[in-house]
């Protein structure tokens, strides 16, 4: 399915923060950081809502092209058993929230939904950090 209004984009923007936040939420028992991953996530979630109900009519949008939901949506599989396979999952799906949120903002022509996926994409680039150095 293809991202290709303002209103499908926000709307898989939400989607996807709650995915993150179920999945963090999934796995806190292995460590305290997934817990607090899981609490960013509800505000990032109740963030991306504002901004999409806040700063825009979409009606006066163009149309935009060239992304699609399936390059981004988060794989379905089994929630980790232990520590380690947490954190690689964590890794996998940060990537691949970064990669949706830097390769969307370049879409969008609204001035705040630009600058929160560019900040979103940020903070998964900053999460891949510490994700990686607990993997070590």
């Amino acid at each position: 399915m293809s991202l290709n209004s303002y209103g499908s984009i926000m709307a898989f923007a939400i989607e996807l923060e709650g995915k993150m936040q179920h999945y963090y939420d999934s796995v806190a028992s292995f460590d305290d950081t997934f817990a607090d991953y899981a609490r960013r996530y509800a505000k990032r979630k109740s963030r991306m809502a504002q901004v999409r109900q806040e700063y825009v009519t979409e009606m006066v949008l163009e149309p935009i092209t060239g992304l699609e939901m399936s390059d981004y949506e988060p794989q379905a599989s089994e929630i980790p058993s232990d520590r380690s396979g947490a954190i690689a999952k964590a890794i996998r799906l940060e990537a691949n929230a970064q990669k949706f949120y830097v390769e969307s903002s370049a879409k969008l022509n609204v001035t705040e939904a630009i600058r929160t996926f560019q900040k979103f994409g940020q903070e998964c680039g900053d999460r891949l950090i510490e994700l990686n150095k607990m993997k070590a």
